[in-house]
């Protein structure tokens, strides 16, 4: 039975009973009450992080889309994108327009002969784009170089810019039908690393500017930011992204200062920042192999980041082993900073969240756009080593939520409960469920899913103390594939947990596809199998799985030990852009990396605290 079949069986009509008269009793801040509600949550997809014209970066490169234009491209209708008419091939469920705060809007208003900006040194010499000059709001944006252009950033340019942000995402909004997402991203990079954040608020009222790292570039400032609306009645959640480029600074031990973390700053983070960004346009930040040399899918679309001459940390860097740390910091201060859910964004600064491989023209404007002129070169510098050779990596990433409805109030919801997961692009519907008391065989009921709200916890949530007698939990776990996408090669479960002092992670293969059978030693189920054709970049789903549904039950589990588990879904493989990109335009195709990818989701974790 299909995920969407079960969620509408008739057998919850109780539970939405239930939710109709505790939301008369009392109203629920987490729907709309004018759109009909699912208890048992559907799966919704989009995009939490997308620059348009207003960030400084993407108008440097020649992009002219607005956050009009990005609504409508994610709601399927086509846009103009470097002067060509581009189209996504499926609709979002949802967007976030995450401009960076820095300067918001401010570059495309000098452009435009914007009247606000009139007297200012800068209204003459930017013209039509005169990028030297917008390096230097790009420096003073990014890191403070040459410090703070305070004729560019007054409150009533912030203001007013702001508000055109709010009132785009508001006409945009439909609910039950499409949701906008008010946001933007705070944007530290000291020395050329990323200590980035995106904020996205939950409305429908929304504070009178944003706070950027024009305003301070330390993480605790913004916190206190959130915590202050929040205590007006407006909220947030802080996602940091591209961890894999923050030179260590997104997961250490210690605080900016180097001091080691106190309970104050672990409270505030773990208050602010619930989810974290997995995937995206510049690399995955799961791990990789230099990280986790037993997982044989740990070098998916990963890079090398040099900050000045150097490469930047590994440790600090990548979410899987944060987890570990994350534990090792709950020791000492009693918080865990680091319990977060997962969710993918694009980071394209295009104004189109264009995430399919088949369908991709460019996330970076001119610097990698895919006309007949500029291909060929594209192709070129793949071949070569960059610094960050974006131009090499997939179409990615999106966020999977599990929601009761298509509302701002719904997803902001599953945020809050973390009941997310990352995509690197793909819409698989990942479900992942654990609990003490589900029974042997209980996902091959048709009440299993409604079972495992009631017995059990999500995706995100935490696992209670075990019961007596319990020896070890039982994950229910199941995939359906993306509808227009490749079939599914394997569900994993990934375990991370700290034993007197020492990390550990472990992979393992609980459900997949066909007749393979595990190694009797290492328990690893051998490769699915390739039908890629690099030369007519097509592929056949005559390998894999439409659908894999199964339960695991930790081997190795210790009731005394703090534990994170995640499921990981792997596709068989399926061209990459650049090889539709190469058989599209007759040109060679690049040896910077494999003519194929094997797409994936990431769930947010379920924790085990003794």
């Amino acid at each position: 039975m299909s995920a969407t079949a079960l969620q509408r069986a008739p057998w919850f009509a109780g539970l939405l009973l239930i939710a109709g008269a505790a939301g008369a009793a009392q109203p629920r801040q987490d729907i709309d009450p004018a759109v009909p509600v699912d208890p048992l949550r559907q799966a919704y997809f989009g995009d939490l992080h997308l620059h348009t014209s207003n960030s400084f970066d993407a108008a440097w490169a020649g992009v002219r889309t607005t956050p009009a234009d990005a609504y409508r491209y994610a709601k399927g209708f086509p846009i103009q994108y470097l002067g060509n008419q581009i189209k996504r091939n499926a609709p979002l469920d949802f967007l976030a327009v995450t401009d960076h705060s820095e300067y918001m809007g401010v570059v495309m208003g000098l452009i435009n002969k914007d009247s606000t900006f009139e007297g200012t040194n800068w209204f003459e010499t930017i013209g039509d784009g005169n990028r030297t000059e917008i390096s230097k709001i790009m420096g003073s944006g990014f890191s403070g170089r040459g410090g703070t252009f305070n004729e560019l950033n007054s409150e009533v340019i912030k203001r007013g810019n702001w508000q055109r942000v709010i009132d785009a995402a508001n006409q945009a909004n439909q609910p039950g039908k499409f949701t906008a997402i008010v946001g933007y991203e705070w944007s530290d990079t000291p020395g050329g690393s990323h200590n980035h954040r995106v904020v996205l608020f939950r409305g429908p009222t929304y504070p009178d500017a944003p706070f950027s790292a024009l305003d301070s570039r330390n993480p605790m400032d913004l916190w206190r930011y959130a915590d202050a609306n929040r205590a007006r009645g407006i909220d947030s959640v802080l996602i940091p992204h591209n961890p894999n480029l923050s030179d260590g600074l997104q997961f250490s031990l210690n605080m900016p200062d180097g001091n080691p973390m106190t309970r104050d700053y672990a409270e505030a983070k773990a208050r602010n920042e619930k989810l974290v960004e997995v995937s995206q346009v510049k690399g995955t930040s799961e791990t990789r192999p230099e990280l986790s040399p037993d997982d044989e899918f740990a070098g998916f679309e990963v890079i090398d980041h040099f900050v000045g001459q150097r490469k930047g940390k590994l440790e600090g860097s990548y979410v899987r082993q944060a987890l570990a740390t994350g534990f090792a910091i709950a020791e000492s201060t009693g918080v865990n900073p680091y319990r977060f859910g997962f969710e993918g964004g694009s980071d394209f600064h295009n104004g189109a969240p264009s995430t399919e491989e088949d369908n991709f023209p460019g996330a970076l404007g001119d610097n990698d756009s895919h006309s007949k002129e500029n291909a060929p070169k594209l192709m070129t510098e793949m071949n070569s080593v960059l610094r960050e050779p974006t131009a090499a990596l997939s179409a990615s990433g999106i966020t999977g939520v599990w929601a009761t409805q298509n509302t701002r109030e719904a997803i902001f919801a599953a945020f809050q409960r973390r009941e997310t997961y990352a995509t690197s692009g793909t819409r698989i519907q990942v479900r992942m469920f654990g609990g003490w008391d589900y029974a042997a065989g209980l996902v091959n009921t048709s009440h299993w899913l409604a079972t495992a709200y009631e017995k059990g916890v999500p995706m995100g949530a935490d696992l209670p103390k075990a019961p007596a007698g319990k020896r070890a939990p039982r994950f229910l776990l199941q995939a359906l594939k993306d509808p227009d996408g490749a079939n599914l090669d394997r569900i994993q479960v990934i375990k991370v947990w700290r034993r007197n002092g020492k990390d550990f992670e472990k992979v393992y293969d609980a459900v997949w596809s066909g007749n393979r059978k595990a190694d009797a030693k290492t328990g690893k189920v051998p490769a699915v199998g390739n039908t890629v054709d690099a030369k007519t970049a097509t592929y056949t789903n005559t390998i894999g799985a439409a659908q894999l549904t199964g339960e695991w039950v930790d081997p190795d589990f210790d009731p005394a030990v703090s534990a994170a588990y995640y499921a990981r879904v792997i596709e068989i493989p399926s061209p990459r852009w650049t090889t539709y990109l190469s058989v599209e335009q007759g040109i060679a195709l690049t040896t910077a990396r494999d003519p194929w990818l094997q797409e994936r989701a990431w769930t947010s974790p379920i924790f085990y605290t003794p």
